[in-house]
């Protein structure tokens, strides 16, 4: 993956969650923070890792955009403690995170980015979390495999990417984003993983993000 950003190295973090440590990575935008990401990965049970292609690309885009980018092992995932959850008690390590971020980075906005399971565990934590999520960042949200959140109190700022060839989503049911005010993006023949397209998930991060935070 290119490294073009100045950028300080990585942190290598262990953070409390509620089933044990969660492993981590952090890294810092050049100059101060304009706000932090909190970057979920895929399913913990198909190899999906805080270190998975798209999920390291969007956290590039996050840095671009001036922001703090942490990635997490969900529970069982790496070193992560606690075991798979189902995306129950995923969502309670994506609230750990959420507060650890606010903890150390008081006063800046904080948004929720998640690819596949991890845009649906993260959704159901910008919905807990409403008040208090500046923008909700989903990628490939895998809707032939789970169903929308019963709540309709989703966070103020919503975007969407998905690939023209996803054969994880039927499109259709992404008219349940549209109607709660999200914005989707289309990349024309990617796939799930958006082989080859990889930089459209970072350059769509950063621009979600600077968007957002240029309002």
């Amino acid at each position: 993956m290119p490294r073009d950003l100045l950028t300080p190295p990585p942190e290598r973090l262990m953070l409390a969650g509620p089933a044990g440590q969660l492993a981590s990575t952090l890294e810092l935008p050049a100059g101060t923070p304009r706000a932090a990401v909190l970057l979920l990965h895929p399913h913990p049970l198909h190899g999906g890792t805080r270190q998975n292609n798209v999920v390291r690309y969007g956290a590039l885009g996050a840095l671009e955009a001036g922001c703090v980018a942490l990635r997490i092992d969900f529970r069982g995932v790496g070193q992560s403690q606690g075991t798979y959850d189902d995306g129950i008690g995923e969502v309670d390590d994506a609230e750990a995170a959420f507060l650890y971020l606010e903890q150390r980075f008081p006063g800046i906005p904080i948004f929720i980015w998640g690819f596949s399971f991890g845009s649906r565990v993260g959704l159901h934590l910008g919905i807990r979390y409403r008040q208090d999520v500046a923008g909700y960042l989903a990628v490939a949200w895998p809707t032939n495999f789970y169903t929308w959140p019963e709540s309709d109190e989703w966070p103020q700022n919503l975007a969407f990417l998905a690939g023209s060839a996803d054969e994880f989503i039927d499109f259709p049911s992404m008219e349940r984003a549209t109607r709660n005010g999200g914005v989707i993006t289309i990349v024309e023949g990617a796939g799930h993983f958006f082989p080859g397209e990889l930089h459209r998930v970072r350059s769509y991060t950063a621009e979600t993000l600077g968007g957002w935070l240029n309002d």
